[in-house]
């Protein structure tokens, strides 16, 4: 038997904190720095929250969202919880409610849905979306009562908060069967206040086959009504992909791309279809076509993923060709959570750049073209040798890399993170199948989610 003497839990001094939570950054430092800063518990959890707001760095934000949610874990809950409901900024409201959604605690998330702050109530929803999604063929989470986050969340779905209420109905899109029923119930018996949004919510989960001819024709109309005045909404799927091309000519590119029945669409459907064909498995049978959007037309979906080992050669192949009709065209990855960067530049029919970079693999098998002068001023920005310069560290880059995308689609054109009431709208979105849903059959929700 080893005889130890008790240790004492003492407060670290403010300075190794903070020297803990910088050296997150240094890929060599990193996993000691965890373990210093776990063993803190809750009391790291203050200053890992203020170092989060303050950095400059996205590597950091990321390595620090990681060791809250993941390591520090649930204890850290209610004081994330508080920060994002105190938050005054866009920019710390959506670095608070990355960690949020991280902690994958469904029970404290439910409860969260009825907080007074709409920032918690949507990221709360979103949190259950992550945690309990089973679009694409996604388990169900086995520790979830399925019903119970249901009838928690239809309440929100009349919302006083406009966001609060459209990120409910997105997340009941992707709950499995149990929705379907429910929504029924509400569009016979009411409550009167739900019942458009629970037809919403049907067409998008069963398709035209759950709908009756009326509801149906309801929708149609709807989405005609709402897309006429509809203010841009950002676009952010968790895991985006998307081709951008500086025009306004939306038949054009589809016809260009090979796009078939286009529907008319909202962004908030655009939206729920884009976050329901790239959760947990890519559909490339369809995507959404924006409308002209402060001068460009975005293509959202999985099918416009240009460092996609299955997509990457078609997607060279249509930019480049859109490039050489409209004098330019682009198309990125963004993967939230750490999931990578990638992006792909052609002018003039001639592609000018691809790179892709991930945690798992570096995507070197996609680089083509010399980095971009953009490329280059974001590793100066965070004091690394820029990306082709001799002594530059292929670590740093990549880490940095990884979450590029939108940063460079906002400065070489426009961001789908990025839209928003402030966006110039000409137009009406599409929903369209691709070339790919010929080949392999139409996509699986139902006959058509609207």
């Amino acid at each position: 038997m080893h005889h130890h003497e008790p240790s004492e839990q003492r407060v670290p001094e403010k300075e190794t904190m903070v020297d803990a939570i910088k050296a997150l950054a240094d890929p060599d430092l990193r996993e000691a720095a965890r373990e210093r800063l776990v063993a803190w518990g809750s009391g790291a959890v203050g200053p890992l929250l203020g170092e989060l707001l303050g950095a400059d760095s996205p590597v950091l934000c990321g390595q620090i969202e990681f060791v809250l949610a993941e390591r520090i874990g649930p204890v850290a809950f209610d004081e994330v919880m508080a920060a994002l409901a105190a938050a005054e900024d866009q920019e710390s409201r959506r670095r608070l409610s990355r960690v949020f959604t991280a902690f994958r605690a469904v029970d404290r998330y439910v409860d969260a849905l009825s907080h007074p702050s709409a920032e918690v109530r949507s990221s709360a929803a979103y949190g259950i979306q992550c945690a309990c999604s089973v679009a694409f063929g996604r388990e169900p989470n086995a520790d979830v009562d399925y019903a119970l986050v249901i009838d928690a969340l239809i309440p929100l779905l009349a919302d006083p908060d406009p966001g609060v209420a459209q990120r409910a109905e997105w997340v009941l899109t992707m709950l499995g069967p149990g929705v379907e029923e429910r929504m029924r119930d509400i569009r016979v018996q009411g409550p009167g206040n739900l019942r458009a949004q629970a037809l919403t919510v049907l067409a998008a989960v069963g398709g035209e086959e759950a709908l009756s001819a009326a509801d149906r024709a309801a929708v149609e109309r709807l989405i005609r009504i709402k897309g006429r005045d509809e203010p841009a909404q950002s676009l952010d799927t968790c895991s985006t992909s998307w081709i951008a091309v500086p025009t306004g000519d939306q038949q054009g590119v589809v016809e260009l791309l090979g796009l078939y029945e286009a529907r008319p669409a909202t962004f908030a459907l655009g939206l729920s279809v884009g976050g329901h064909d790239s959760h947990d498995g890519a559909e490339y049978g369809r995507v959404y076509v924006t409308p002209e959007v402060d001068g460009w037309t975005l293509v959202l979906g999985p099918w416009s993923n240009p460092v996609d080992p299955d997509r990457a050669e078609d997607v060279l192949r249509v930019v480049s060709e859109l490039s050489r009709h409209y004098g330019r065209a682009q198309a990125y990855y963004f993967g939230e959570q750490g999931g990578g960067s990638g992006w792909l530049v052609a002018e003039g029919g001639t592609v000018v750049r691809r790179f892709g970079s991930y945690w798992d693999d570096d995507g070197a098998q996609f680089t083509v073209g010399e980095p971009l002068p953009e490329e280059r001023a974001a590793c100066i920005e965070e004091d690394v040798v820029p990306v082709g310069d001799p002594g530059a560290d292929e670590d740093e880059w990549r880490d940095l890399a990884a979450y590029l995308a939108p940063t460079l689609a906002g400065q070489l054109g426009v961001s789908p993170m990025d839209l928003g009431p402030h966006t110039t709208v000409r137009g009406v979105g599409a929903v369209a199948l691709t070339p790919y849903a010929r080949e392999h059959g139409r996509p699986c929700t139902g006959a058509y989610a609207i």
